[in-house]
């Protein structure tokens, strides 16, 4: 793995259960992008369009939190649904840490999804805005390359860690 890596995809996708295991068997620091952005959003609403700059400012202090990190000596997983503006938030990164940066955006089949987010302790996303997450990732699918996406469907947690870690 690298340096830095970024987990994204809708919620239920197991974003957070994946970046713990990394941040616990690999040695890396655990950002959780979601509780980041509370800032910005204690009610919700990241992906309503006029929500827009303040979604950028979540990003940007998301990225900043993870520069200082970097620049400390530290290895980095970020857990993020990133809920908008997917294309300008992968390139910042991109930009930032070139080569040392992963993206890996967990796609299990869509029916899979609305399952583990339904079963899952946390908050719950939704079936419609999982449904909107999913379309959004499929428009950028081919710009920012399909071999960052995979299909966790069927897979254990450490299934999926064996996979990312190769």
């Amino acid at each position: 793995m690298k340096n830095i890596v970024i987990l994204t995809g809708p919620g239920g996708a197991g974003k957070s259960t994946i970046a713990e295991l990394i941040a616990k068997k690999c040695d890396y620091v655990f950002i959780d992008g979601d509780r980041e952005d509370t800032e910005f959003f204690p009610d919700g609403g990241q992906w309503l369009p006029e929500n827009s700059e303040s979604l950028k400012k979540a990003h940007d202090k998301i990225l900043n939190n993870t520069r200082t990190l970097v620049d400390n000596g530290k290895k980095v997983v970020v857990d993020y649904i990133i809920f908008g503006h997917y294309l300008e938030f992968f390139q910042k990164f991109q930009k930032e840490f070139g080569d040392d940066l992963q993206f890996i955006v967990l796609f299990p089949s869509q029916e899979e999804t609305v399952i583990r987010d339904r079963e899952r302790e946390c908050w719950t996303t939704g079936k419609e805005r999982i449904a909107s997450v999913y379309s959004e990732f499929e428009k950028i699918k081919n710009i920012i390359g399909q071999d960052k996406f995979l299909d966790t469907s069927g897979q254990t947690p450490e299934e999926t860690l064996n996979i990312i870690n190769k």
